[in-house]
C-alpha cells in the first residue's frame, strides 16, 4: 500500500509542476503585452508630440507667405518701420517675414577679438552670444530709428564715452544709405566659418541694397529687396572699441 500511495504522488506533482510553469508563463506573457503597450503608448505620444510641432511650423510658414505679399509695393522706409514695429513688440511672425526662408539672416557679433556670425532662420532660436538673450533685447537699445538718408557719419573711439552721451560719431541718429561699406567690412573671414558658409555669405552680399546704421549703439541692419520684398540679410550686433 505504502509503494502505491508514492506511485499515485508522483502524477500529482508532475501536475502541480506543469500547472506551476503554465501560471509563469502567462505571467510573463503579461508582463511582456504590458511594457509593449507602455513602449506604444509612449511612442504615439512622442509622435503626437513631433506632429504638432510640425503643424505649428506648417502655420508659421503660412502666416509667413500669406502676409508677405503686402510688402510687395512697400518702400524700403515703410518697410523698416513695419520692421522697427516688429521689433518693438517682439512679434516673431512679423521679424521671421524680414527673414528670407533660404538665405536666411547672417547675425554679426563680437564676443571676443573675433567676429562671430550665425545664420538664423527663425528668430525664435537664435540667442545672442551675452548670456544667452534673445534677439528682441537689441529694442531695449533701439527704442527709435527715425532714418536719415545721407552718408553714414565718421566715427572715431576717442570721441567715444557712453557715460556722457557720446556716440563716437560725427553725427548721431539713425542713417541710411548704400551697402559698400559693409560689403568691404571682411567680417566673414575672421569668424571661424567653414568654406561652405562663406561662400555663402559672399553670395548674399551683393543682393543688398539699403544698409542702416544706429549711432546709439553702432548697430547695422542690412536689407535687399528680393522678389519684391524686402528682407533683412546681415544684421551687426557689435558695440564699438569693445575687442
Amino acid at each position: 500500500m505504502q509503494q502505491k500511495r508514492r506511485i499515485e504522488a508522483i502524477p500529482k506533482s508532475k501536475h502541480m509542476c506543469s500547472k506551476m510553469l503554465t501560471l509563469l508563463y502567462l505571467t510573463l506573457l503579461t508582463g511582456i503585452a504590458s511594457c509593449g503597450s507602455g513602449d506604444r503608448e509612449n511612442s504615439m505620444a512622442d509622435e503626437q508630440a513631433r506632429e504638432h510641432q510640425r503643424l505649428e511650423e506648417v502655420q508659421e510658414e503660412h502666416l509667413r507667405r500669406d502676409r508677405a505679399p503686402a510688402q510687395d509695393s512697400l518702400s524700403f522706409e515703410q518697410a523698416f518701420s513695419h520692421f522697427m514695429t516688429a521689433l518693438q513688440t517682439a512679434d516673431t511672425s512679423a521679424v521671421n517675414q524680414f527673414i528670407h526662408p533660404d538665405l536666411g539672416l547672417w547675425v554679426v557679433e563680437q564676443p571676443g577679438a573675433l567676429p562671430k556670425m550665425t545664420h538664423v532662420t527663425d528668430i525664435r532660436k537664435f540667442r545672442r552670444e551675452f548670456q544667452g538673450r534673445s534677439f528682441f533685447t537689441i529694442r531695449d537699445e533701439v527704442k527709435a530709428c527715425d532714418l536719415r538718408e545721407e552718408a553714414w557719419p565718421s566715427f572715431d573711439c576717442g570721441n567715444m564715452d557712453y557715460d556722457r552721451g557720446q556716440s563716437g560719431y560725427s553725427k548721431d541718429g539713425c542713417f541710411v544709405a548704400g551697402p559698400a561699406k559693409f560689403q568691404k567690412s571682411g567680417y566673414w573671414d575672421y569668424a571661424s566659418l567653414s568654406e561652405t558658409e562663406i561662400r555663402q555669405v559672399k553670395d548674399t552680399l551683393p543682393l543688398l541694397q539699403r544698409s542702416v546704421l544706429h549711432t546709439a549703439t553702432s548697430f547695422e541692419f542690412h536689407f535687399g529687396q528680393i522678389d519684391g520684398q524686402w528682407r533683412l540679410l546681415f544684421a551687426k550686433l557689435i558695440y564699438p572699441c569693445s575687442a
